[in-house]
């Protein structure tokens, strides 16, 4: 009986190892689908989705200068990026890799900022959602957070 159970018991956690390197070759391949001169945008509204959508952007860039990436900011991040140091060096990191920026005017208008308080780099939409709208229309590949 204890060989049995065993037996089972190492039948489960082989196929666990097993169906585990599938899954982490299947996430590899997923991951390696993102076109070379493909275009993406992500539409963040807070300090962390900004923060991880760069990273995203970095990622995704480095080594493909024929990608498009966008990055859409609407909400709290808006002020914040005009004063917070981390998220200017963010900033600073999109331009030198070619990652877009753009700010939403109804966000800006909520919040007091104007666009004096803009990193340079920085471009405004009159709407953020209407702007996202037509990156789909014009054949980006879109995630909202």
């Amino acid at each position: 009986m204890k060989t049995f159970f065993f037996s089972v018991f190492t039948l489960l956690m082989l196929g666990n190892y097993f169906s585990s390197a599938q899954t982490t070759e299947a996430i590899d391949n997923i991951e390696k689908s993102i076109k070379v001169d493909g275009k993406y945008a992500i539409l963040a509204g807070n300090y962390k989705h900004f923060e991880g959508s760069v990273r995203t952007g970095l990622r995704m860039r480095n080594g493909n200068p024929d990608l498009q990436f966008q990055i859409v900011l609407i909400g709290m991040v808006v002020k914040e990026i005009t004063t917070d140091e981390h998220l200017l060096a963010l900033v600073e990191d999109c331009k030198t890799a070619g990652i877009q920026i753009v700010i939403c005017q109804n966000a800006m208008k909520a919040l007091s900022v104007t666009k004096a308080d803009l990193h340079p780099y920085i471009e405004t939409t009159s709407s953020g959602f209407l702007y996202m709208f037509g990156l789909q229309e014009n054949g980006f590949k879109v995630i909202t957070l």
